[in-house]
């Protein structure tokens, strides 16, 4: 039935699809049956106690495993006092089985259970996940395995599966507010912040290169805005695979199921074969390392050297801040991977190459480690066919070792997965837009909550450009499809469910929009989609579902602010902060209390370096008659040089413009410097007591206060 025009793929593809579980033994079809709890669980990874999250009594949670053909029933009973979810992450399924609650699936409510039921129409390795908050990064996530239904040769003498994972002790929502209050805030804590004693340490080209950074308003970059306590492998730092031996095959599942990780895997016995890329078959060859972005997966088979020894899979954090082990074979004679250097300041700081498509962000070893291809073309349902996935061809001793896989290019799928052209077309395009500053995310500018759903018309071919207009990677997801990334290969470029867009970099992704209802697409960093980068593939026909506004968190209310109390005066800031809209307090005064001025505004960011306000002045000054109250709208806008400035008019027709910025001269110790057109300017010095930014050393000159050192407190 395979034609010979070229579309033999596709033609077979299709069948497949149209036949369904038809196709299927059923002689051998199952349904496999698995009965789960989530529950809450003391865990100590730090040599401290924190209550976390479980999944079948583990973090991850257990590998639930199926053959092509069969239909899983999953019934997971949420033993907490809050509901939960698990979404089937790069599973193809009926819409109302995807696992997002509010959208397509139920919630799974506090003290019930929900059962999950669809049939197996592809092989791969894949994973599930908690899509209720931050659930994911405290423990709410476990490996998917699906076998090919046709047994073909056995590539390796063992196939294991190890999940990848980043964890803190702190509550994920702390976390969440951290990185409001200061973009920051895990700089600090990771020794990453790219202060100026660091710059200027690289040398004058590092110099220029900040100062070009700064003068286009782009602060420094780092490759992860989270600090991390741990990083883990299958739930330990250090997991072990007992059962191999000198001279074995072992295909190795590797899942990143980090809340915001990539991770470089590296095996210490040679160079790693990969063979499948989030779940699809690809043509084999072979790397040094290999870049994992936030929710992707690969399949790679590495050989036992013949010494006896045992040997290291190591998956290190891309910021270089930890990794995880897993230890291959028995013996205590361990052979290690090689260390990554931690992130290099003087690479970090240069930013002269945000506007080239495909750069790299890696600050591991930037030679070594760049991803070149992020997104992924999207294969086309209706005609996709997994059944052939059980036999790879082992690679030619002679193939090429790569050093690393620089992006995706290396990725070459098994036949062409080219889309029906006949077809109309859709276009769509999405910018990665947001910034560290207010610490929100989003597409075309716009909040999830914002955000109009992005109509799919069921029958044509789409074709999504992603540009990434920030200074972070963003993994971009969309449930329930493949798509195909372009790349060199063509034809044969890759299909994924997952890709990572580079700063500055635009990609192009397809598929054929076979589907119907409501399906999710968002940043798979999981702090990026709470805070907006989140959108709504709605195909035609599906009704309004009045509860997606459930699904919003970028209008979660957080609150943070400082006191500082010097010898000459008192000052205060605080924030309330939901979205783009935030109130503002601010404080100054002496200790005669007579002295003082408040200003508290609402304010909302209309922009990027945008923000308008209104509100009210509260002056008063024992020593001035003209210091009262006023009524104020204006503006704050960021200049180059990343300067703060802000105009503004009262009620009375005065109009002030001010001017303002804070430097870090190191890790610790940051100038905070104020003038406006009424004369007034401060500058303070600030010396961090902790990683934490709670405590700080301050002193400095107020016009109107005078000298004064003190303690500052944040929260």
């Amino acid at each position: 039935m395979l034609s010979k025009t070229g579309k033999s793929f596709l033609t077979a593809a299709f069948f497949m699809a149209a036949m369904g579980l038809a196709n299927a033994d059923p002689a051998l079809a199952e349904t496999r049956n698995y009965h789960i709890d989530i529950a809450e669980k003391t865990v100590n990874y730090t040599g401290q106690d924190v209550k976390a999250l479980t999944v079948g009594g583990g973090i991850p949670g257990p590998v639930i495993e199926a053959t092509e053909g069969d239909t899983l029933r999953a019934t997971f009973c949420n033993k907490m006092a809050v509901e939960s979810s698990v979404h089937w992450h790069g599973i193809l399924l009926p819409n109302e089985q995807d696992g997002v609650p509010y959208l397509n699936s139920p919630p799974i409510k506090a003290g019930q259970c929900l059962t999950y039921e669809f049939p197996i129409t592809h092989s791969g390795t894949y994973w599930y996940h908690s899509h209720t908050g931050l659930q994911e990064q405290r423990g709410v996530y476990g490996a998917l395995v699906f076998h090919p239904k046709k047994k073909g040769h056995m590539q390796a003498d063992h196939d294991h599966t190890v999940v990848l994972s980043d964890w803190n002790d702190e509550n994920p929502m702390r976390t969440m507010h951290n990185l409001k209050r200061d973009g920051d805030f895990y700089a600090r804590k990771k020794d990453t912040l790219q202060s100026w004693d660091k710059v200027l340490s690289c040398g004058w080209d590092a110099v220029t290169d900040r100062l070009k950074s700064a003068w286009i308003r782009m602060g420094p970059m780092d490759v992860s805005d989270v600090g991390y306590d741990a990083f883990l492998a299958n739930g330990e730092k250090k997991f072990t695979l007992p059962d191999i031996q000198h001279g074995d095959k072992v295909k190795l599942r590797l899942v990143n199921a980090g809340a915001s990780s990539f991770f470089t895997a590296q095996f210490a016995g040679g160079a790693m074969t990969v063979v499948a890329a989030d779940g699809v078959d690809v043509k084999p060859f072979k790397v040094e390392r290999l870049l994992m972005g936030t929710a992707e997966t690969y399949d790679v088979i590495v050989s036992m050297p013949h010494d006896g020894h045992a040997y290291e899979l190591r998956a290190t954090a891309q910021d270089g801040t930890g990794y995880s082990s897993t230890i291959l074979g028995n013996s205590a004679d361990i052979v290690n991977a090689p260390d990554i250097p931690r992130q290099n300041i003087c690479q970090a700081a240069d930013h002269s190459m945000h506007d080239m498509k495909g750069m790299d962000h890696s600050t591991t070893d930037h030679s070594a480690m760049k991803h070149d291809d992020t997104d992924k073309p999207q294969m086309d349902h209706s005609k996709m066919d997994h059944s052939g996935h059980a036999g790879h061809v082992m690679p030619p001793k002679e193939m090429t070792v790569h050093k690393a896989m620089n992006g995706y290019d290396l990725l070459r799928a098994m036949e062409s997965t080219k889309l029906d052209d006949s077809r109309p077309w859709q276009d769509i395009k999405l910018e990665m837009t947001g910034s560290m500053n207010d610490y929100l995310w989003s597409f075309n500018e716009t909040l999830f909550s914002d955000a109009e759903p992005l109509k799919i018309h069921k029958g044509n071919n789409v074709r999504i450009t992603l540009t990434n207009q920030t200074m972070m990677a963003h993994p971009f997801h969309l449930h329930g499809h493949f798509f195909r990334v372009l790349n060199k290969n063509d034809d044969e470029s890759p299909l994924k469910h997952t890709v990572i867009i580079k700063p500055g970099e635009e990609r192009q992704i397809e598929f054929y929009a076979s589907e119907d209802g409501d399906w999710l697409s968002h940043c798979h960093i999981a702090y990026h989609m709470a805070a907006g980068m989140t959108r709504i593939f709605k195909y035609d026909g599906t009704p309004v579902n009045p509860q997606t506004n459930k699904l919003f968190h970028d209008k979660d209310i957080f609150a943070f602010g400082e006191l500082n109390l010097q010898s000459n005066m008192y000052s205060g800031e605080g924030m309330i902060v939901s979205g783009r809209n935030a109130l503002s307090i601010d404080i100054d005064g002496d200790y005669h209390f007579d002295h003082y001025d408040i200003d508290l505004h609402y304010e909302r960011a209309v922009g990027p370096n945008m923000k308008a306000f209104f509100g009210g002045d509260f002056d008063n000054d024992p020593h001035d008659d003209k210091a009262e109250s006023h009524a104020v709208i204006g503006l704050h806008y960021t200049l180059p040089m990343l300067i703060e400035s802000e105009l503004r008019v009262d009620h009375t027709g005065h109009v002030r413009a001010e001017f303002s910025s804070e430097i870090n001269l190191t890790k610790d110790l940051t100038l905070h410097w104020r003038v406006n057109t009424d004369k007034e300017y401060r500058a303070h010095l600030e010396y961090s007591l902790d990683n934490k930014q709670r405590w700080a050393v301050t002193g400095g000159y107020d016009s109107d206060f005078g000298l004064g050192i003190g303690l500052k407190l944040g929260f």
